[in-house]
């Protein structure tokens, strides 16, 4: 059962890191978008960790190393997951 965990708080990172499974994903969202280096394990792991799209590109420096996710691809992938969890 796979779980989409939303992190828009960069600060929850490392407790959402700690709760995630092999088939989980993971979606930056504003803030959360700095947390791609604490998530690097997860990446590693083969977690699906992306940041939306516009969040990165209004950054002052953009996270690199992560794939863009579209509002639309971001929907598709709410519905593709049986649950959420918010970190914020």
């Amino acid at each position: 059962m796979a779980t989409l965990h939303i992190l828009s708080n960069s600060a929850a990172a490392a407790s959402c890191a700690r709760t995630l499974a092999p088939e989980d994903r993971v979606v930056l969202l504003a803030d959360g978008a700095r947390a791609v280096a604490a998530l690097a394990t997860a990446k590693a792991a083969g977690i699906g960790v992306v940041c939306e799209a516009e969040d990165a590109a209004a950054m002052p420096v953009p996270p690199k190393g992560v794939q863009r996710l579209s509002y639309r691809d971001f929907v598709d992938w709410v519905v593709a997951c049986e649950r959420s969890v918010t970190w914020t």
